[in-house]
Formats: C-alpha cells, structure tokens, sequence
C-alpha cells in the first residue's frame, strides 16, 4: 500500500508543471515527493514546517524545497472555521532532476545552480529584492506555452541561484527518516499541538493517540523531529508568539498566556533561546522597520 504522505507530482512527459491553489485553506497534511519545489504564498497566513524547521508564513512567502523534504504549510485556525470566508492562494512549480542533470551541473556555467539545488535540501527561504522579483516572474508562466516556459523558469531559477537573500530552513544533515506509517503518526502529532498549544499540552494524551507510553513517544519523536517534543511545542508557541507581536495589539504578559506559557518568565527564556532576542527587542526591531518603510 503506497504511502499517501508520498506524492508523485509530475507525469514522465513533464519536465515541470506549475499550480495556482486558491482555496479555504491550504494543505493540511505533512507530505514530500521527488522533485524539487518553489512555492510563493500569494493569499494566506500559518505556520510553515520544513523538515525540522518551523516558522510562520505570510503573503509573499518564497521557499524552494529540495526532493524529498518533508513539509506543510498550515493555515491559521481561523481559515478553518465553519463560517470562515478566508481564502488562500499558492504559485507552486514543481521540477524533477532531469532538468538539471548531474552533468549539467557540473559545468562552469552551473556553479550557482548547484549550489542552489545544494541548499534546497535543507529548504531556502528568500526575502528582500530576490522575494520581490520572483513573486513579479512567477505568475507570468502561466501565460507562456513550450520552451519558453522553460526560460522563465530558468530565469527564477537564476535569480535564486544568484542571491545572498536567503535563510536555510532544516538543521544542517538533515535526513527524512519517515518510513512506513511515519508521517501519518507526525500528522496526529501536528495536528493535537497546533489545536491545543494554547492551553495546557498533555504528554500523556498525545501518546495515546499513538497507542505508546509518554517514554516510548518521546523516543519515537525526537530522531523523526530532530529535537524533544518540548522543544517542538516551544517552536510552535513561539511561532505565534512572533506573529502577536508584530500585530501589536496585545502587551507582551498577554501574548504570554495567550501562547501556552504560564510564566513569563518562561516565556522570556524559551522566545530569546529560539529567537536570540527578548520578545521586547523583537518587537522594536520590527516596528522600527515598520515605521522606517512608511
């Protein structure tokens, strides 16, 4: 029985096919496939997962994904309620190997592409001009038929190839280790923290979700997450916590609580452990970026 986390994107006739998803939301389920991908958030916002890096996603969101990698992007909850009139979009190109054959990549004229193909393994999220450009590039090849498709994806792919606007996602060695059932156990794993990190996270009831003890789950969880589940949960909190911040609509005691942390204190510890900076600091920082553009 094939695993349906595995997904095949492009028939042996393509060389690359490029989708423009509108939808209520995005998709839910953790997933990867053999070719690489370059996804651009036109309508949207979540928490993005790659491999074991976690993070949150907004509109003009640029990532290239190497084969193979693990990863979701996930609506806000709010998209997914009942009543809901949220919408999401997403320019996404697929392209497997053949286009950029290992001999061709070993050429001199190469030498940016493979190192992006490289990186893409880890996953590589652009900002700046780069995120600009290519967010301009990416909807004109839905307009364009044959080879001249090819040249503007050659031409996105130059322009990552050639940019330092870039952060690398997954941990250095990085490996998919998912086999067999895995993703869909890491599915229930995301889903049971993404509904309830806000409160009070139940060790014990997620590993029953999985039929394991606290002990066995979190043996289970940390080679397939490459880090302990606390740390994951922290990330996700965290994550929302960024977000919070930048909305500026509460004081940081409120985001506190209103991220799962009891303690400010904690709160404090754990934001500047995965941030680098207070939460205070990230808050200025940001809003000084804010008013200087304005």
């Amino acid at each position: 029985m094939s695993n349906p986390n595995i997904e095949k994107t492009l028939t042996n006739k393509q060389t690359f096919i490029f989708k423009d998803l509108v939808g209520p939301y995005f998709n839910p389920n953790w997933h990867f496939h053999p070719e690489f991908q370059i996804s651009i958030i036109a309508e949207g916002k979540g928490t993005r997962f790659v491999g074991d890096h976690v993070q949150s996603f907004e509109k003009g969101d640029l990532v290239i994904t190497g084969p193979n990698l693990p990863h979701l992007w996930r609506s806000d909850d709010a998209y997914f309620e009942k009543d809901s009139d949220l919408t999401t979009r997403g320019l996404v190109i697929y392209f497997d190997n053949e286009l950029l054959s290992e001999s061709l990549l070993e050429k001199e004229e190469f030498y940016n592409i493979n190192k992006l193909v490289e990186n893409s393994v880890r996953g590589m999220e652009f900002y700046g001009e780069t995120r600009q450009k290519v967010n301009q590039l990416m909807p004109e090849i839905a307009e364009e038929r044959g080879f001249s498709r090819i040249m503007k994806l050659l031409e996105i792919l130059d322009i990552l190839a050639n940019s330092e606007e870039y952060n690398l996602l997954a941990s250095p060695g990085y490996v998919n280790v998912f086999k067999g059932d895995d993703a869909e156990k890491m599915q229930i794993v995301y889903d049971y923290v993404m509904d309830n990190f806000k409160t009070k996270i139940s060790l014990e009831e997620i590993a029953s979700l999985l039929n394991m003890t606290p002990t066995s789950f979190c043996r289970y969880f940390k080679p397939r997450a490459n880090k302990t589940f606390t740390r994951f949960v922290n990330e996700i909190r965290i994550g929302h916590a960024r977000k919070l911040l930048l909305e500026d609509n509460f004081n940081i005691s409120q985001i506190s609580y209103e991220c799962g942390f009891n303690a400010l204190s904690n709160f404090n510890r754990q934001f500047k452990s995965i941030v680098k900076m207070s939460p205070h600091e990230f808050r200025k920082l940001f809003l000084n970026i804010k008013t200087s553009i304005s």
